[in-house]
């Protein structure tokens, strides 16, 4: 069986070989194909793949938005694609202004050169008021078209502000894992290739979760996460970044020193022990839930994928101690 390491390397090699840029959507795309938790995805990819040899950025996408993408990050990509829509209406409103503005210009100079031979009493009464006129109707014509302009700024200033809060929405939900409320796989690779000076991971993973899930169903085990997540948020409040890092995996980002960061580990190794989840409808109980940890802190010169590789590493020889321990022993 492979661990979340192993697949980790084997997705970058294969990013890699088809030289696609490590976005969040390509490395979600190897991941799960690495994986095989999506076995549609793998059929199409093996297809597309036999046909050519080569994947290139756009197959991907499509692969991506086929087989990967949320309900979420689909709003997300429409509603972007909303705001460049009213950015253009916008746009070709303003030009249209523009080209309004200059006929409305020339047709002021040509009157104008027309009503100065009053001065040299080359023009009559009949052709002053027909000039006048249409002064008078020029402006009315350039005054609707300024009407217009203004209350196109004023409904795409509503649109603009409304399409905003709901991106922004979508934005973080897109980051946020469904079934747990705690932060996803790609808010943690984002966020961990954000961050700079030395930073602490631990990784934490349910021991024996696919018993739980053989045994009391997938519907038990889906609480067992979630109470899980609750347990973490509460005892990291504000002072750390939790995220399920992928199945009953979870991951947790300390800007603390390594000793610092254990000492969270044990702590969120023992009230995890404490938790317990009862099925309503037949009054199960799951008390004896443990977990395994691995904690590593990041290195000068190290990047994110060394710093993952430690924490993995100490978390399985975690596993293979006995789990229900927090790797390493001591400091």
């Amino acid at each position: 069986m492979s661990t979340v390491y192993d697949i980790f390397k084997k997705t970058l090699g294969l990013l890699s070989k088809y030289r696609l840029p490590p976005t969040p959507e390509h490395y979600s795309l190897w991941y799960v194909y690495v994986s095989e938790e999506n076995p549609e995805l793998n059929r199409a990819l093996d297809q597309t793949l036999a046909k050519s040899d080569e994947l290139g950025p756009s197959s991907a996408a499509l692969l991506y938005q086929a087989h990967l993408a949320d309900s979420r990050w689909r709003d997300t990509q429409g509603l972007n694609d909303s705001l460049q829509a009213l950015t253009q209406e916008l746009s070709s409103t303003l030009q249209d202004t523009r080209q309004d503005t200059a006929q409305f210009q020339r047709a002021l100079n040509e009157r104008f050169a027309r009503l100065s031979g009053i001065e040299d009493g080359n023009i009559s009464l009949d052709t002053l008021m027909d000039e006048v006129r249409n002064l008078v109707k020029d402006a009315k014509w350039m005054n609707g078209s300024a009407d217009h302009l203004q209350s196109r700024l004023s409904t795409a200033e509503d649109e603009v502000s409304r399409l905003k809060e709901a991106l922004a929405k979508s934005r973080e939900e897109a980051l946020v894992d469904v079934l747990t409320g705690l932060r996803n796989r790609r808010a943690f690779d984002m966020e961990l290739a954000s961050m700079t000076g030395p930073v602490s991971l631990i990784l934490l993973d349910l021991d024996h979760f696919k018993a739980v899930n053989d045994n009391y169903g997938h519907l038990l085990g889906d609480q067992v996460l979630k109470a899980t997540a609750r347990q973490i948020s509460l005892f990291l409040k504000d002072e750390a970044l939790a995220f399920r890092f992928g199945g009953e995996e979870f991951a947790v980002l300390v800007d603390a020193p390594l000793a610092v960061a254990r000492r969270k580990a044990e702590s969120l190794r023992s009230l995890i022990a404490k938790v317990t989840v009862t099925d309503k409808r037949t009054g199960q109980k799951i008390d004896k839930i443990t977990a395994s940890l691995g904690v590593a802190q990041g290195q000068g010169g190290e990047s994110s994928i060394q710093l993952v590789d430690k924490a993995d590493a100490l978390l399985y020889e975690a596993k293979r101690l006995g789990r229900n321990r927090v790797m390493p022993l001591s400091l």
